[in-house]
């Protein structure tokens, strides 16, 4: 489970008024809005950013993970490349936190923006793939 991780925007709260985007209550409102009132199964707020689990109601395999930077004020998406098509549980979700040390990348929201996509896997903390930077060093050679 996990993997290769996809970090996809899907709102973008640079231009909302001060009290959705600068408001953690706010910005959680608009992803919600967004994604059609899912449930929030959990979330886990730091000094620059907000990690959200969302459920649909009545599918505890539905779960999605959401982060919210609030320097950039733009709500990702993450999406790993692990099999899971239908969504997440919250047994994956404590899985993604406790083994993977997730909230260490979750604590530098900035990260996530790199070139470099991430990869997330049990016992290791997340470590970005250099696969996009060796590809990028051969053709300089």
């Amino acid at each position: 489970m996990f993997g290769k991780m996809n970090v996809i925007p899907v709102v973008d709260l640079r231009n909302a008024p001060d009290d959705v985007g600068r408001c953690s209550d706010g910005a959680v409102k608009r992803l919600l809005d967004v994604t059609e009132n899912p449930k929030i199964e959990k979330w886990v707020q730091f000094p620059k950013a907000l990690f959200v689990f969302l459920v649909v109601p009545g599918d505890p395999e539905s779960g999605a993970f959401y982060i919210y930077d609030r320097h950039s004020r733009v709500w990702s998406w993450l999406d790993f490349e692990d099999e899971k098509f239908g969504g997440y549980t919250v047994s994956d979700y404590e899985r993604l936190v406790r083994d993977c040390r997730f909230l260490d990348l979750v604590e530098r929201p900035h990260l996530l923006s790199s070139k470099n996509r991430w990869v997330v896997q049990p016992g290791l903390r997340p470590q970005q793939s250099v696969e996009i930077a060796e590809a990028g060093m051969e053709k300089l050679a």
